[in-house]
């Protein structure tokens, strides 16, 4: 409806306040689905009119305002805003003057040089977008890792309800915890597969089933996903698990190190050389059991991408990958101050309830526009509410946080004396993104040197299957920030996760602080401080490596530091 209203020119306030409340669905803990209009009225960023269209949803599957734009707005519109660069204006533009509703008659349109004549348009834009439409058509044949867990702990459950059979896992990249999911791989050890097989085809979650065997089974979910399930025998269950979860490469170089020892692993165990048939498993059982009889110490599966593992493991040197229950707090969040949909002090009691020691609060600079940023006024307001509070909260440490719109010419939106009232100053990109390379990277440079900046957020700008980030020089910013102290960001939103799993190792490699963030805009959204643990194990980050891991005291001294 948000995007519907936008393209239609409504006024901003209204589109925010769909946008918000949409926020607020995706992130609430649990489904609203029946629960009354009064009830839904509490929840911060919902009111009567859209509470009244949740209702109306739950009855009819839409509400009438919702089918009227849809008729009103030409459907092809909403597939040009999957290109990068192509805001509501230019879609409607490209729409009206040359009947461009798709993404093959935008690829001919901008091929042919019929854009850059366009009001808005020039060559420039007509490049981005013809790159940013291999881009649009290349998203969403993944699914981001957040929405595909969800998926597959959904069919766990529901398999180990209607089977009762216990050792069902998810494998392969959802349990590396790669960030974008092809498909889910699912095992399970029984001793009758047929009956685990049917069990699974018959699941609610099911859309369609596409092969079925005595032990294995392909589906189409709901969720919008193929999920493949594997039925091995409970003696094989550990070996299967190594097997299926890979990652292709470390499998390869698994069986590499077992041949050195003369032994072979698959999916079914591990055997000697000599056993040709495979009869006599010397292990198979559990994962700790295959790994020991490869005289390896067992593999966390976030760190099973042949990076080293096996050598760290071999040697006793795998890190002890930091943990959710090592976290004391958060450095990025946002309130209904800037774009978020509940309160400072609602997300000040959110961060209490989850036993954290400390919380940075904090909103967006006054230039995002886009994003209710505070002028300096409202800035001052803010921390007003803030100092109230801390003297309301004593149980946890509440810390002064902003986070800072980085200018094109690398200064910060607001000016020193200004900076200088912030415990945590964020700085971030958020305009300018088409800039080039170098330009770019000189850009966050200049912020990583600004003695009032304590961490980098939004180092590439990109979004999971929305838009490919702008170009930047990461290495580059990477020494930087070990040059002078600066740390860099795993931001824990879902779409985002960035920095990388790839860079956050290299931050740990030349010492570089890394923080975790959930970039929340909600209450609950502060459970996606789950998704920066998985992107920061994948990273080998250990405890130590982690910003948010220090005391409320330590975290202090390496602010003032």
């Amino acid at each position: 409806m948000a995007v519907l209203l936008e393209l239609d020119g409504a006024n901003p306030f209204r589109v925010r306040a769909y946008f918000r409340a949409a926020q607020v669905i995706a992130g609430h803990p649990a489904p609203l689905a029946g629960v009354s209009a009064e009830k839904l009225v509490e929840i911060p960023g919902i009111g009567k009119g859209i509470a009244g269209h949740l209702a109306e949803m739950e009855s009819s599957g839409t509400f009438r305002e919702l089918s009227e734009m849809r008729r009103k707005i030409p459907a092809g519109l909403l597939t040009l805003l999957k290109v990068q660069g192509l805001g509501p204006k230019r879609a409607k533009t490209l729409y009206e003057t040359l009947r461009v509703d798709s993404l093959d008659k935008l690829k001919a349109a901008a091929s042919s040089g019929k854009l850059r004549g366009l009001p808005g348009f020039g060559e420039k834009i007509e490049a981005n977008v013809l790159e940013g439409i291999e881009f649009a058509k290349s998203a969403g044949q993944r699914m981001i890792y957040w929405n595909a867990r969800a998926a597959a702990r959904e069919v766990v459950s529901a398999l180990v309800a209607a089977t009762g059979i216990r050792e069902v896992c998810p494998a392969g990249s959802l349990r590396r915890g790669k960030e974008t999911i092809g498909d889910l791989d699912i095992l399970c050890a029984a001793a009758d597969g047929a009956k685990a097989v049917e069990a699974f085809t018959r699941l609610p979650q099911v859309e369609k089933v596409l092969a079925s065997g005595p032990t294995k089974a392909s589906v189409s979910l709901k969720a919008g996903i193929q999920a493949d399930l594997r039925v091995v025998p409970p003696a094989s269950y550990g070996a299967a698990l190594v097997y299926f979860t890979g990652s292709k490469d470390h499998d390869v170089a698994l069986r590499e190190h077992a041949l050195k020892m003369g032994l072979t692993v698959n999916e079914y165990g591990v055997f000697r050389v000599s056993d040709k048939d495979h009869k006599k498993p010397l292990a198979g059982r559990t994962e700790e059991e295959v790994y020991k009889k490869l005289a390896l110490a067992w593999i966390p599966p976030e760190l099973r991408e042949n990076r080293g593992e096996l050598d760290a493991a071999l040697k006793g040197k795998l890190p002890k990958l930091v943990g959710l229950k090592d976290v004391r707090g958060d450095l990025h969040n946002h309130s209904t101050w800037s774009d978020g949909a509940a309160s400072l002090a609602e997300m000040a009691e959110a961060s209490e309830s989850r036993g954290w020691e400390w919380v940075a609060l904090g909103d967006h600079s006054q230039s995002v526009k886009v994003a209710n940023g505070l002028s300096k006024d409202r800035l001052e307001a803010s921390l007003k509410e803030l100092s109230a509070l801390r003297k309301k909260l004593k149980g946890i440490k509440l810390l002064r946080g902003m986070e800072v719109d980085i200018l094109k010419d690398g200064s910060m939106d607001y000016p020193d004396e200004v900076l200088e009232e912030l415990d945590v100053v964020i700085g971030a990109v958020h305009s300018g993104w088409r800039m080039e390379e170098y330009a770019m990277t000189e850009r966050i440079l200049k912020a990583v040197r600004h003695p009032r900046v304590h961490v980098i957020a939004h180092l590439s700008g990109r979004l999971l299957n929305d838009r490919g980030g702008y170009k930047v020089d990461a290495e580059a910013v990477i020494r930087e920030a070990a040059a002078h102290g600066t740390a860099l960001e795993i931001n824990g939103r879902p779409d985002r996760q960035d920095i990388t799993d790839v860079q956050a190792r290299r931050a740990k490699e030349l010492g570089v602080p890394v923080a975790l963030a959930t970039d929340a805009h909600t209450s609950a959204e502060f459970d996606f401080m789950e998704m920066a643990v998985t992107v920061a194990r994948r990273g080998w980050l250990t405890k130590d490596d982690v910003l948010n891991c220090l005391s409320a005291l330590e975290l202090e001294d390496w602010l003032r530091s």
